[in-house]
């Protein structure tokens, strides 16, 4: 990855004085590629964790009132790991590029997508175990409520 000019790096910093976990929301898959890129391998690795130190059904015991199942996606870490990523991607874009179609999968600058990858990669270093947690938690919610709509409830033709 380029090195971010001074202006950059300031920006940045500001940025991530104000971003915060529970603005972090997984809601499907978007515009992704470019964070996962930088933070992906820590996030599977860090997923992988998660799921070593927690059992499917004190994952389960954990989520919202609703719908789930343990399906492909919860069991993929790589689909988890997209999950956070767009949701990473979404929020920074739209919060903090004036990117307001953020959950469009439109082209950005260069300069732009390296302004992503480092607002992003900051943010993750920046994160506790439990605010990591909390992101995780929410990404594996998100799949399985996505496995219970792909198993239980799309109208297949």
């Amino acid at each position: 990855m380029k090195l971010l000019n001074n202006l950059s790096k300031k920006k940045i910093g500001f940025i991530l004085n104000n971003m915060k976990v529970e603005n972090i929301i997984s809601n499907g898959i978007s515009h992704h590629s470019s964070v996962k890129e930088v933070v992906g391998e820590t996030l599977n690795t860090t997923v992988s964790l998660y799921k070593m130190r927690h059992t499917d059904e004190d994952i389960f015991s954990k989520f919202p009132e609703g719908d789930y199942h343990s399906g492909s996606r919860f069991n993929n870490n790589d689909d988890v790991v997209i999950r956070i990523c767009s949701a990473l991607s979404r929020t920074a874009r739209k919060e903090y590029l004036n990117n307001k179609t953020a959950y469009l999968n439109k082209d950005m600058s260069e300069s732009d997508e390296l302004m992503l990858q480092g607002i992003v990669n900051s943010f993750i270093d920046t994160l506790s175990g439990r605010e990591m947690d909390m992101i995780i938690l929410d990404a594996l919610r998100d799949c399985a409520s996505s496995d219970h709509w792909y198993t239980f409830e799309k109208e297949w033709e």
